[in-house]
């Protein structure tokens, strides 16, 4: 169990999950005998783990594709390696797509090379090329981007609620006149270094429209759930990452007539940035049999956090209504968040860690995707425990001295959504209404 949650629970069975340390199951560098080298070695894991971001234009403040950037960089890489701060990646447990924690032998090789005093190895040094991606032009894929410009500020200023404002709602309408089912989500950002995190919804209520009409600004700056449905329901994509993609067999249903609604959160670069956004939307071929991605929440929908307060909040248990494949989880929670477990309850009472993550960050969020779905039976309970610390000592508490925070919201404050697909066609619609009917009987 993880050290922020581990104390608090007693009286129960746990099924454990591998330690963070262990390595997870994918291709690696094998080090030598000999002191790891750029050419041979650290090249090819900074192009793997590192790039995505650490590119001329990238999402990271530095690019890091030769070998001098690196190397005049090397200890304070190593450290951020070590102590787990980069490359971003917040949950402990394995088993999810897309992991981009350094291996054993990936910190082992880099260590070494780092001790050697970095060196080159034989030939000229590699120089690494990073090609961010151009506009899909598959028949498949659907890209959508934001007519107008709009701007980020370059500082944040005060929200309606304590707190700063550090985000920005785009609605991008589809004119889909038939049902889509899309199965991927690529991000494509003006503002790389700005923008941190997309949480969309498709929305066919006009919530997003009615949003965007009553600001007069480009989007809006209110909170971009749409009626019942929370932001993030249909993926929460992370800056600078490789976007959202189900696994074969499965897609995210969007209804005629809708609009793809992006709550956008980013960190303020001292500039004024320009703000276009561009989704494409991977579409699964008409003749290719796939299962909708329906969502099962576990929540809480007030808060009350008194200042100089640290507290472990317990979500009621949500009761898995028929049987489901689980394909992935979204999180949404506050600032303050410091840890956040998810776990499944069986019949007899034994947990099972789903997600554990001991150093939440609001600007790291994303949505944790399983390589193979996982069978959850009907009845399961479904618990969520989330760690907050409301003192001085969190790095992250926006309010300096820390203020009490009360909180509402109506699909959740403190929120996780298991994306989740009916084992039997019969039991989807059930399944489909799951999620709205949870909202509207515990939201009021």
């Amino acid at each position: 169990m993880g050290s922020l949650i581990a104390p608090f629970l007693c009286g129960v069975a746990v099924i454990a999950t591998p330690p963070a340390d262990e390595a997870p199951e994918r291709a690696d560098v094998e080090p030598t005998a000999e002191a790891s080298t750029w050419n041979r070695d650290i090249a090819e894991i900074v192009k793997v783990r590192c790039l995505g971001c650490h590119r001329i234009g990238g999402a990271a403040p530095f690019p890091l594709q030769d070998h001098a950037s690196v190397a005049n960089r090397a200890t304070f890489i190593g450290d951020v390696v070590e102590s787990g701060r980069m490359p971003p990646w917040l949950p402990l447990n394995h088993g999810f797509v897309g992991d981009r924690r350094l291996t054993a032998l990936e910190r082992r090789a880099l260590t070494t090379w780092i001790a050697a005093g970095a060196p080159i190895g034989a030939g000229e040094p590699i120089r690494l090329d990073a090609d961010p991606g151009g506009a899909e032009t598959s028949k498949n894929v659907l890209a959508l981007q934001m007519t107008e410009a709009g701007e980020i500020p370059e500082e944040s200023g005060p929200a309606w609620h304590r707190g700063e404002l550090d985000q920005h709602g785009v609605m991008l309408p589809l004119e889909n006149e038939s049902m889509h089912r899309v199965r991927a989500i690529r991000h494509v950002t003006s503002a790389p270094q700005a923008i941190r995190v997309a949480s969309l919804v498709f929305d066919d209520t006009g919530t997003g429209r009615y949003l965007d009409e009553r600001d007069p600004r480009v989007g809006f700056l209110m909170a971009a759930d749409a009626g019942v449905r929370p932001s993030g329901v249909d993926g929460i994509l992370l800056g600078g990452g490789d976007g959202l993609r189900w696994p074969d067999g499965f897609h995210t249903e969007v209804a005629p007539n809708s609009d793809l609604v992006a709550e956008l959160h980013y960190r303020p670069t001292g500039r004024i940035e320009r703000l276009q956004e561009r989704f494409e939307l991977e579409l699964v071929p008409q003749d290719v049999e796939s299962r909708p991605v329906r969502w099962l929440p576990v929540g809480l929908f007030r808060v009350a956090i008194p200042a100089g307060t640290r507290s472990l909040l317990s979500t009621p248990e949500t009761v898995v209504p028929v049987d489901v494949d689980l394909v992935g989880l979204s999180v949404r929670a506050l600032e303050i968040c410091v840890g956040v477990e998810v776990v499944a309850i069986d019949a007899d009472g034994v947990e099972t860690v789903l997600l554990e993550i001991d150093e939440w960050d609001h600007h790291q969020r994303e949505t944790y995707v399983l390589p193979a779905c996982r069978s959850l039976a009907r009845g399961t309970r479904i618990l969520a425990r989330f760690k907050v610390d409301n003192t001085a000592s969190n790095p992250a508490n926006p309010d300096s001295p820390p203020v009490d925070v009360r909180r509402g919201r109506r699909t959740g404050v403190l929120l996780v959504m298991l994306h989740v697909a009916a084992v039997e066609g019969l039991s989807d619609d059930a399944l489909s209404s799951f999620g709205g009917d949870w909202v509207r009987r515990r939201g009021q």
